[in-house]
């Protein structure tokens, strides 16, 4: 009898280390990277969404506004910004739980105040910008109007006015291209555009273009005078700064000239594309200017027509080399039993500049002082290094990526590992802690 008891005993203690066995083993991993992001305006807001995770516990929405990264903690799965920026805007979504966080994905949102805008998928989004860079030029006997294309533009209509502010009708309901030919023109002709969406919203009317149209010769006659020479002394200079751009395009009188249309190109011999209204006077600022070499050529008007293309003016807005860069995007960070591994994006938002170097800065366990361990390429994504004897007696690592250019360093907040709990703290901007705040300014200001 008292055999049989032991033998009870022993099952059920085996069963019992078993389970415990199991619970203890139980998988302890961060959940997975979200999916299904998307972001779309809603009045004046950017409302952003993504599947729901499993095994998560809530989410990370991380975006920089105002150039000041923000972190929202979001317990279900959609997020709304009551105050974006204008252009294009950027949110960083992750999971997390309490073992760690997952990779971050990305969506785009572009914000334009009254008009609306665009998200990444356009779901959603009910409101279209206006098209831009509207030209009327004669073209034998007829009038060709151009324009930019739209982003989620279906189709574009075209409508003509006898006046600047004149009742302006429609001449071309439904053209999927970006131009048409006006087989009618008027004498005075004033052409504005719209674009219209998948779900039939048409955009506010574009800027009107001018173009005069004498059908005694296709542009040619028109009492005695001649259609202008091109115009000379083409230049380009920025007036303003990397962060509020005002190129100035300016270029000599033109002798019988009544107005003049600016042109912009990304290749000396590439498409043009008028930039603003027709003016009167002999410069145009473009405010807008895109990132890189931006090529211009200017045409003179009368009641004639158009002169041919002027020679070209170059300018290379290059605002990542007079921004410093922003703190790092980390991405993802691993830790296998002695070596840590960090991997991260540089910000190229509005405001952000491009690094040319990279340091990985360790701190010091017994002095609190942070090293440069390694020194890396600006456009380097990823570093590893063996953290045995950067770690303090509680386990805990910091370490991180600063980055700089000749305007200055990216600044940031470390990361902070603990190899005994396996568990990551900090980075990408989030003050979790008081103490985190100090950290930030002894990782970001090394003391050698």
């Amino acid at each position: 009898m008292k055999k049989k008891i032991w033998i009870e005993t022993l099952s059920v203690l085996a069963i019992s280390i078993v389970l415990a066995f199991f619970v203890g083993c139980e998988k302890k991993e961060p959940p997975q990277a979200p999916t299904g992001l998307n972001s779309y305006v809603s009045g004046s807001t950017i409302k952003v969404s993504w599947n729901s995770v499993e095994d998560a516990d809530y989410y990370h929405v991380e975006y920089p506004s105002d150039y000041i990264w923000h972190t929202e903690t979001v317990y279900g799965t959609s997020f709304t910004d009551y105050s974006p920026d204008e252009g294009t805007n950027y949110y960083y979504v992750s999971a997390r739980n309490e073992y760690g966080y997952s990779e971050s994905r990305e969506t785009t949102c572009y914000y334009s105040g009254n008009n609306g805008g665009g998200g990444n998928g356009g779901g959603g989004s009910t409101t279209i910008l206006a098209p831009t860079g509207v030209s009327a030029d004669v073209s034998g006997s007829r009038v060709c109007v151009t324009w930019n294309s739209v982003s989620n533009a279906s189709y574009y209509k075209v409508y003509r006015a006898s006046s600047s502010s004149g009742s302006y009708s429609v001449i071309a309901s439904s053209t999927s291209n970006t131009y048409y030919y006006d087989a009618s023109p008027n004498t005075n002709n004033y052409y504005k555009v719209t674009a219209v969406n998948s779900s039939g919203t048409e955009s506010e009317k574009s800027d009107y273009a001018y173009c005069y149209y004498s059908s005694g010769g296709g542009g040619g006659g028109g009492g005695g005078t001649t259609v202008p020479d091109a115009p000379t002394g083409v230049n380009a200079e920025n007036y303003g700064n990397a962060m509020l751009p005002d190129i100035r395009i300016s270029w000599n009188s033109v002798s019988n000239a009544t107005s003049y249309k600016v042109y912009r190109s990304t290749s000396a011999n590439g498409s043009y594309s008028q930039i603003g209204s027709s003016t009167t006077n002999t410069f145009l600022s473009d405010s807008n200017p895109r990132q890189g070499y931006n090529y211009y050529k200017v045409k003179a008007f009368n009641n004639a027509g158009g002169s041919s293309y002027s020679s070209y003016a170059v300018y290379n807005y290059d605002p990542g080399s007079q921004l410093s860069p922003c703190p790092v995007h980390y991405t993802s960070h691993t830790a296998t039993s002695y070596q840590i591994t960090l991997r991260w994006t540089n910000p190229t938002t509005y405001g952000c500049g491009t690094p040319t170097t990279a340091y990985l800065r360790v701190r010091n366990p017994d002095s609190g002082v942070y090293a440069d361990l390694q020194t890396l390429s600006g456009s380097a994504t990823s570093a590893s290094f063996s953290y045995g004897m950067w770690a303090d007696s509680e386990g805990y690592v910091y370490c991180g990526i600063i980055t700089e250019n000749s305007a200055g360093t990216s600044g940031g907040l470390p990361l902070v590992y603990n190899w005994k709990t396996n568990t990551w703290y900090g980075g990408n901007g989030k003050q979790y802690t008081e103490m985190m705040e100090m950290e930030e300014l002894i990782f970001s200001h090394i003391n050698q």
